[in-house]
């Protein structure tokens, strides 16, 4: 049904090449991704030098690392054997501190098989895991993250003109590299943080360079704020995939969720996963989005790249230039933002009430 779309996804996105090798893992937490996991595997088999596939049980949540059959599958039995051995791969499972250096020396030493492009579309997000990390850091994989995929996204937010994405999303990070601070004001919102030292990175969906990643669909420029430095209140109305019942506020003080304001059930979610991580509570993320034909608020994975729009994270960011290692990381999308960023002797202004000022 998808098999023109998946195709162009392949060759347009990827740049797939006959000598490569080709992975590709979802879970089972929707029924639909089974039957779009062989869809992609029947394209695929036509266009790279081999094809595996993995489908997982739900995890339950989203930055969770990849269950074991998904490692073995990636670097081979041997090398998850010996990191088991030395009792690191738990560790890493469960983001726990461990030697990042001794890992990777390990994964290097003994990896068979390592496939040059990995497609990830399980419904919780594998974008700010360490395997991720690794694969696209040290084994110079291309890697695609597709967390929340629905299929009528081809249809919308993954047929456009990805040159132009691109050229605005780089131009979007250039400034956020630039910047120092941000300060954001919207309906419900008033927030400000430090961004001093921290890598602009722009999610152009175009993954043709060794290591290069980002979201299909794509069209965002993102950074790591200073995970202590948020302060302020924003006000929320959509959870990862649906509409809340009614607004919530989350409140910061020195980085993190100091509080919330609200009635919706998902206050009590976050409230337990505050209980169980308490490092969840701290800004993870600012993105700024940049695809024209991103429209569904209701799915964080396109709604955060709706043209206009910018999207505050929390929890995990150590795999893209922060320091703060959690099993958690949601965004959260902020309509019709005014947005300054400036640094040392100027400022600029971002947006105006949803639109890009550049």
């Amino acid at each position: 049904m998808f098999e023109r779309y998946i195709e162009r996804l392949y060759l347009i996105n990827m740049n797939l090449q006959p000598s490569e090798g080709l992975l590709l893992i979802t879970d089972d937490t929707k029924d639909y991704l089974a039957d779009l996991l062989l869809e992609f595997y029947s394209v695929g088999s036509g266009l790279a030098k081999w094809v595996k596939k993995v489908c997982y049980g739900s995890l339950g949540g989203h930055g969770k690392e990849p269950p074991e059959e998904v490692w073995r599958e990636t670097f081979g039995d041997k090398a998850v054997d010996v990191l088991k051995e030395a009792g690191l791969f738990e560790r890493v499972l469960n983001k726990e501190d461990y030697s990042e250096e001794e890992v990777v020396s390990t994964l290097r030493s003994y990896a068979e098989e390592v496939p040059n492009v990995v497609i990830a579309f399980p419904y919780y997000s594998t974008t700010h895991t360490f395997y991720r990390k690794v694969l696209t850091k040290h084994f110079g994989v291309r890697y695609a993250s597709m967390p929340l995929f629905e299929p009528d996204m081809f249809y919308g937010p993954m047929d456009v003109d990805w040159v132009e994405v691109g050229k605005v999303s780089e131009e979007v990070a250039d400034i956020l590299t630039e910047g120092e601070w941000v300060d954001i004001k919207a309906e419900g919102t008033k927030i400000e943080f430090s961004i001093k030292g921290r890598q602009g990175i722009p999610d152009t969906g175009l993954f043709h360079r060794a290591g290069d990643y980002g979201n299909l669909p794509a069209g965002e420029s993102f950074i790591a704020p200073l995970e202590d430095s948020a302060f302020g209140s924003m006000t929320i109305l959509y959870g990862p995939d649906r509409k809340l019942d009614e607004p919530i506020t989350l409140k910061f003080k020195d980085g993190a969720v100091d509080g919330i304001e609200g009635f919706d059930p998902y206050v009590h979610y976050l409230e337990e996963v505050f209980k169980k991580h308490e490092k969840a509570r701290f800004i993870a993320e600012f993105g700024v989005g940049t695809n024209p034909k991103a429209k569904k608020p209701e799915n964080i994975l396109e709604c955060e790249k709706i043209r206009g729009t910018i999207h505050i994270a929390i929890g995990d960011n150590h795999t893209f230039g922060g320091t703060n290692k959690v099993p958690f990381h949601t965004d959260y999308v902020i309509f019709e933002p005014t947005v300054l960023i400036g640094g040392k002797g100027w400022q600029k202004l971002l947006l105006e009430k949803g639109r890009l000022k550049l």
